[in-house]
């Protein structure tokens, strides 16, 4: 068999195969169909500092170029994050990555430490998640620094 190994960041994948965040949640519901343990990594549904249950429905709406999605991310948190879905991630042999976001820069930085100091592999900062200090644009359509 070939030797599909990957390297990105010094972290170590068994293959190229990574779950995008927010489509594939936690992997609960896909994993009675796929063994989670052959892919790559998993890219976890986005968090938050605190719980957030989302915008209320409807929250797609199609439009003549396609669909606009508007979920509100709604998370457990990063607290519930890491005390009940990352002791059963961990047991699945494949790399965890945290995709974590903020309503402002120090929202994110404390995400991020507590992100940091647990057992993910790898944290993703989610650029696409509205900065509320710059109007809610986006933090990748900010010049920010990230220290």
């Amino acid at each position: 068999m070939a030797d599909l190994r990957v390297t990105i960041a010094g972290v170590e994948f068994k293959n190229p195969v990574i779950m995008a965040s927010g489509i594939f949640g936690y992997g609960r519901e896909y994993e009675k169909m796929y063994s989670l343990s052959r892919l790559g990594g998993i890219c976890v549904n986005g968090m938050t500092l605190k719980e957030k249950p989302g915008n209320p429905t409807p929250r797609i709406a199609e439009s003549y170029s396609g669909v606009l999605s508007s979920t509100g991310m709604p998370n457990d948190g990063i607290d519930k994050f890491l005390s009940h879905e990352l002791p059963s991630l961990k047991t699945k042999d494949t790399v965890i990555i945290a995709n974590v976001a903020g309503e402002n820069i120090d929202e994110l930085c404390k995400i991020v430490e507590k992100a940091s100091a647990s057992d993910v592999d790898m944290i993703e900062v989610n650029l696409a998640a509205p900065n509320m200090q710059k109007g809610g644009s986006a933090f990748g359509a900010c010049q920010i620094r990230l220290i």
